[in-house]
């Protein structure tokens, strides 16, 4: 019998838990905090939560009344050799509150389940499985030993807590697979035989008249067969582990002289890291095919904060017009000007699209300084990028764009 299992009778037996269930179980607890959080500073998130969570609840509700009305509850006068059963492995399992049972027909299923409903636990057995089993006492023991070592084990405790926890991918599958080693050993040690425990397990893979008949060890070699990085990576995304696994971990010897059974795990962990490196590839190429737009983005933003905190334009004064210190307030607005696009352009990467997105960093940047305008129009310099040059000019003492008095300033020089 595996060392782990202290004892196979007495009250209660003592089952060590597979091994990697603890850490998992933390880092599941982990994931499903961190998403719990994220959800809570998101309304929407939390509300498609909240009615996920409702859909879930009502279909196993309606799941526990079908189970309660239409499936036999075991009890003193209900096949009371079978609930009697029940009852002492519960006991040797150290389950203070034995749990209901209930024998469902559920069309040739093999399967057995333990669920729960508020505060209730229930054992499921499936009535084909049970048939299957026959005469074997002991691979009975081991199904029903399995669902209870579920409940004597918590693994029903806080499952919507960790909910969010078992989406992460590979992370939820890899604690619920340990989770079923775990209630193998608790089925072993309830049983007391490992011949009739893993009877049951082959009574799952081969069904009710060729499972007695299964060659053990050979089933167990089939480990090889799954020794590969694909079959390895759909192992990894499957909540139970394959037959020929927990067949090997209830009896070691079944294949102690297999080799090379970490050529899967290697190579599925090595297929997984390119996926993960190619995809993180894509994604900053698309960052960086997309950093123009990214940057007119920005630009956006800017002219929304500027314009969100533009200060009311004064109107230009009148005595400036065809003046030689309209034209000295030209001078000065345009370099101004010209500083702020470069000073854009060191914080952007490039110039401002449009007058928009300048005088809105103008704004962002300079807060409380008065708006440079044109002395002879009252509105907006006019501005032009090109590349890594730019246009600024004022219309003229005429105040018509594009005669021959416009006052330009192109690349930092002044051309008239």
């Amino acid at each position: 019998m595996d060392p782990t299992i202290q004892a196979s009778t007495g009250f209660p037996v003592r089952v060590e838990r597979w091994p990697t269930e603890i850490p998992l179980l933390c880092l599941v607890i982990v994931a499903a905090v961190s998403i719990w959080i994220m959800l809570l500073f998101s309304v929407v998130g939390f509300v498609y939560v909240i009615l996920i969570g409702l859909f879930f609840f009502m279909s196993h509700l309606a799941f526990v009344a079908h189970l309660r009305g239409s499936a036999v509850r075991l009890g003193p006068e209900q096949l009371p050799e079978l609930h009697r059963r029940v009852q002492d492995l519960a006991l040797r399992a150290g389950i203070r509150r034995v749990p209901d049972a209930y024998l469902l027909q559920a069309g040739g299923a093999l399967n057995a389940v333990a669920t729960k409903f508020l505060r209730s636990r229930f054992v499921v057995l499936y009535s084909d499985l049970l048939e299957a089993c026959g005469d074997d006492e002991k691979a009975r023991d081991m199904i029903i030993g399995h669902e209870l070592g579920h409940i004597r084990a918590g693994h029903l405790n806080g499952m919507w807590l960790l909910a969010p926890g078992f989406l992460v991918p590979f992370l939820g599958a890899a604690l619920s697979r340990a989770r079923e080693y775990t209630c193998d050993r608790y089925g072993l040690a309830l049983s007391g035989d490992t011949r009739g425990a893993l009877a049951g397990l082959t009574i799952l893979a081969a069904g009710k008249e060729r499972g007695p008949h299964v060659n053990v060890r050979a089933l167990a070699h089939q480990k090889l067969e799954m020794n590969t990085g694909w079959m390895t990576i759909g192992k990894w995304l499957a909540g139970h582990p394959p037959l020929c696994d927990r067949v090997s971990a209830l009896e070691p010897s079944l294949s102690a002289e297999l080799r090379g059974l970490g050529r899967g795990p290697a190579r599925a962990s090595l297929g997984i890291l390119l996926v993960a490196s190619l995809s993180f590839f894509v994604v900053v190429f698309g960052v960086v095919r997309n950093l123009p737009k990214l940057r007119a983005a920005l630009s956006r933003a800017a002219v929304r904060e500027g314009r969100a905190a533009a200060p009311a334009r004064s109107p230009a004064p009148s005595n400036l017009a065809d003046s030689a210190a309209a034209r000295e307030t030209v001078d000065r607005d345009l370099k101004s000007l010209a500083k702020a696009a470069e000073d854009f352009r060191a914080a952007i990467g490039s110039y401002p699209a449009d007058s928009d997105a300048l005088y809105g960093f103008w704004r962002s940047s300079r807060k409380g300084a008065p708006e440079p305008l044109d002395p002879f129009t009252s509105e907006y310099y006019l501005y032009s990028p090109s590349g890594d040059q730019f246009l600024l000019w004022s219309a003229g003492p005429d105040g018509t764009n594009g005669t021959a008095d416009d006052i330009h300033l192109f690349g930092g020089a002044k051309v008239e």
